[in-house]
């Protein structure tokens, strides 16, 4: 009787692996697949792949017919080379990997080793353009003064845009620059800034 295995990898700590564990509990349920061993672990897809936990996993607990499902080509390995190197030792040990968000089923046969191409090299495509797209988008943060897709002091004049009216109040009784800083609990700075840009009438001293 065959025995069914999840794997689930993130490359964070601070990554959830909430949806990836949800898609694959409700994959197995769908087909009966029960019970299911879940294994989880950090590390980067850089790391070899038989150092990782999925490494113990295909090479020693999961046997022949048995099945081991992951949500995506990039879960299990950083490169196509990789990923065809794990294919290729399941396919050796008889383990079935299935890819639940495409339902591939990677069996060993010539048609799965020839999906697995396409899926492999689309998926790392994707993920080469996903990091191109961020590295632009932090580019573009930093030329333009942000960080974080923040301006450099917006956090000041955000917590001042609420209290506008009575900046105003205070500032009409004749409050200086700097004790309407310190009462609102920002840089002068930001202060001269705000009642510039919103009190203009009156230059701030």
């Amino acid at each position: 009787m065959p025995r069914y295995f999840a794997y689930l990898r993130v490359s964070r700590d601070s990554q959830d692996v909430a949806n990836q564990r949800l898609g694959l509990l409700d994959f197995a349920n769908s087909r009966g697949y029960a019970p299911l061993v879940v294994v989880e672990e950090t590390a980067s897809r850089s790391v070899p792949w038989r150092e990782r936990a999925l490494g113990s996993l295909l090479t020693e607990q999961a046997q022949r017919g048995d099945l081991l499902l992951t949500s995506e080509f990039t879960r299990l390995g950083g490169s196509p080379g990789q990923v065809f190197s794990i294919l290729e030792t399941a396919a050796e040990r008889g383990v079935t990997i299935i890819i639940t968000k495409n339902g591939t089923v990677m069996d060993g046969s010539l048609n799965a080793q020839i999906q697995a191409a396409a899926f492999a090299m689309a998926s790392m495509i994707e993920v080469e353009f996903t990091r191109a797209r961020t590295r632009e988008g932090l580019q573009r943060a930093r030329l333009e003064g942000r960080i974080g897709g923040r301006r450099k002091g917006s956090t000041g004049r955000l917590k001042l845009d609420p209290q506008r009216d009575k900046v105003g109040e205070l500032h009409a009784l004749g409050l200086t620059t700097p004790k309407l800083a310190k009462y609102f609990g920002v840089t002068e700075k930001t202060m001269r800034k705000f009642l510039a840009r919103h009190f203009p009438k009156k230059a701030p001293d």
